[in-house]
């Protein structure tokens, strides 16, 4: 964006009197102008503030189930800030106003907020990379601070409340929403249907699901449970919904009751999507009882003299604290059931498989596209948005399709250095072929979930890009050769340099974490299980079923600051080694690397042969699918050509 004018024009906002006008800022030789100094949005905010009594207001991305992805109404740090990232915190003062995100944000974050806010980095360095530090440190001593008691886990809000005692401060929570009272068009809730997940996809029966749940409360000596996270309950109950983009949720919370032998379920959802016959014969058939979504609070304010299983984490402050209302005792569930989740049967596996290779399919056939308008056609007027749609309808083609896993990361030149960059028709750029193209991108299929990046370039790339390009895709193929014994203390920490250490070699690096767990037909980003210097949960072979395994993305990468950016990124399993008792990776993705941006020097003959190999299983899967495809079938062989190793 250097010397280029952008505007970023805002709807109306407040009603019909205030609306924050269009929003121009200019950007030369790394200079912002903005015409505002505060958005309008603070000013109303801090009157309501004023009017419940509070020094300063928390607004979080987040909704009243901890979910990573939330619903457009949802969206609350959005409409205030600006900033449509998918994490990130904001506290608003009477004089001040900061956002917190992580480096993934970095170059996004500065560009979208409404004037007057700050970004604050969370990165280590930094002595406030924490909000609540901040609030601690930096409000007067006796402050009191308000937020919204459905919107942050019950355990964050203990761990604030501990912290704040230190200043003699307190937290409000106030259940009238603030940042709600400002929204007028506020997105209406999905009235979408909720469908039967079939077994044939799944692997494993509802009933076989809700008994290990059962099994982990008794265990833990509880007479109830209380489970909030929308991908834990679709996963159980073997249902899936449509009120989350990108996400196959419902918004619901599952409680389980127990009575000596007797167990009851009782879900709390939209009555409204069930009415399908197929649906109401599941919940039957498994024994769950339907109620109304809002019941939950009158029911949980009646719990008394129970021995509630909750997992911390997930559950919102106003769930918690009317368990905490009674004579209750409350047990922390940590990720055992996320631990459940994230360990893949057969079946699973087997669909991670096909939907990879139909998924290679489509993302295939729209890099040999786009490389064809603009090689062969020298078209001139494609960017990026329309990129990331044509993305979309070459998954959407292939069978099986249930929509996109996240909104397509489609960028090039500098918009590639920023890390989840989303192309929209405002602010996108044309792709050329003169500079590095890179697509980040998946889908849900009924038989699994994708999630692969891959950089690539049309024509000769510089040196440099080619060196750094070799240097992130040296750290995949490390990881991907990895074997390490199966026991507890292989963490994604320890994996972690793997990827990185032909990076520090040079001395470069990257902020984000190195790969993340994916979800079967669930969430895209599944935890607890990942790669990263903050990843403790250990590697293992599975046990859901003999054979259960992990699946996990690996995406390392380099960024130049507005210029360009470089990510690899394979979906791999946590399998069985030849070596007895040890562990290795299967790599599921079924896409070529880009032959113009290796620098074949750089590699020794192992690291040759493992892409030979790999380009062999990609040329040998997908040709038979592309029959007939001219274009797609001549930049498969290209790309698939193999390299002969020098001595």
């Amino acid at each position: 964006f250097k010397q280029k004018t952008a505007y970023e024009i805002s709807a109306c906002l407040v009603g019909s009197e205030m609306c924050i006008r269009d929003r121009y800022q200019r950007r030369v030789h790394g200079i912002t102008e903005q015409m505002e100094s505060v958005s309008p949005l603070l000013v109303e905010l801090r009157k309501l503030m004023t009017e419940h009594k509070v020094s300063a207001y928390i607004v979080s991305h987040n909704d009243a189930h901890s979910s990573e992805y939330i619903a457009a109404g949802d969206e609350r740090l959005k409409f205030i800030s600006g900033f449509s990232g998918s994490a990130g915190v904001a506290v608003v003062s009477n004089d001040e106003a900061f956002l917190w995100t992580d480096s993934r944000y970095f170059l996004q974050a500065p560009k979208q907020l409404y004037p007057g806010w700050k970004l604050m980095k969370m990165i280590p360095e930094e002595p406030y990379r924490d909000y609540a530090v901040w609030l601690k440190d930096k409000l007067p001593s006796g402050s009191c601070i308000g937020f919204d008691p459905l919107l942050f886990p019950g355990k964050r809000i203990d761990s604030i409340g501990s912290l704040l005692e230190q200043n003699k401060s307190t937290l409000k929570p106030i259940d009238e929403n603030l940042i709600d009272k400002l929204w007028e068009k506020k997105p209406a809730a999905s009235k979408e249907a909720v469908f039967v997940y079939d077994i044939e996809y799944s692997g494993e029966a509802s009933e076989d699901r809700l008994k290990k749940i059962v099994d982990i409360l008794k265990r833990q000596k509880c007479s109830c449970g209380v489970i909030a996270a929308l991908d834990q309950i679709a996963w159980m109950l073997n249902l899936r919904g449509f009120d989350i983009d990108f996400n196959p949720y419902f918004m619901s919370y599952l409680v389980v009751l127990l009575e000596g032998e007797r167990v009851e379920f009782r879900l709390y959802a939209d009555e409204e999507k069930f009415k399908d016959k197929k649906v109401q014969d599941h919940i039957q058939k498994v024994g769950v009882k339907l109620f109304p979504y809002e019941k939950i609070m009158e029911d949980l304010a009646a719990l008394d003299k129970q021995t509630a299983g909750i997992e911390l984490n997930s559950v919102n402050f106003k769930i918690l604290s009317l368990v905490r209302s009674k004579d209750n005792k409350v047990v922390d569930l940590l990720d055992v059931i996320p631990k459940l989740k994230q360990k893949k049967n057969a079946v699973e596996l087997e669909g991670f498989r096909k939907c990879h290779v139909r998924d290679g399919v489509g993302l295939i056939k729209h890099i040999a596209w786009l490389e064809h308008q603009l090689n062969a056609l020298n078209r001139t007027d494609i960017d990026e948005y329309m990129a990331s749609e044509n993305v979309h309808e070459f998954r959407k083609a292939q069978d099986k399709f249930m929509g996109l896993s996240f909104k397509t990361i489609a960028s090039t030149g500098p918009n590639a250095s920023v890390v989840h960059y989303k192309p929209t028709k405002e602010t996108a750029l044309k792709v050329t072929n003169k500079e590095i193209y890179l697509v980040d991108s998946g889908a849900h299929y009924l038989d699994g979930t994708t999630d692969v990046t891959r950089t690539v370039h049309f024509t000769t790339p510089t040196e440099y890009q080619r060196e750094m390009y070799t240097r992130v895709l040296r750290g995949n193929l490390s990881l991907e050769r990895a074997v390490f014994p199966n026991k507890e203390q292989i963490t994604g920490a320890m994996l972690d340099m793997y990827t990185r250490k032909y990076l520090w070699e040079v001395g470069k690096d990257y902020g984000h974490g190195t790969g993340h767990g994916v979800g079967h037909f669930l969430g895209v980003h599944e935890g607890p299980i990942g790669v990263g210097i903050l990843r403790t949960t250990p590697f293992e072979e599975g046990h859901v079923t003999s054979n259960g395994k992990h699946c996990k993305s690996v995406e390392p990468g380099f960024y130049e600051d507005n210029q360009f950016g470089i990510r690899i990124e394979n979906l791999i399993m946590c399998v069985k080694a030849k070596c007895e008792g040890f562990l290795c990776f299967e790599n599921v993705t079924v896409v070529p690397y880009c032959n113009a941006l290796i620098k074949w020097e750089m590699l020794n003959k192992e690291e040759i042969d493992q892409i030979n190999s790999y380009h062999k299983k990609v040329h040998d899967t997908l040709k038979p699918l592309l029959a007939g495809d001219e274009i797609t079938l001549k930049y498969l062989e290209k790309e698939c050509k193999p390299h002969e190793a020098k001595p």
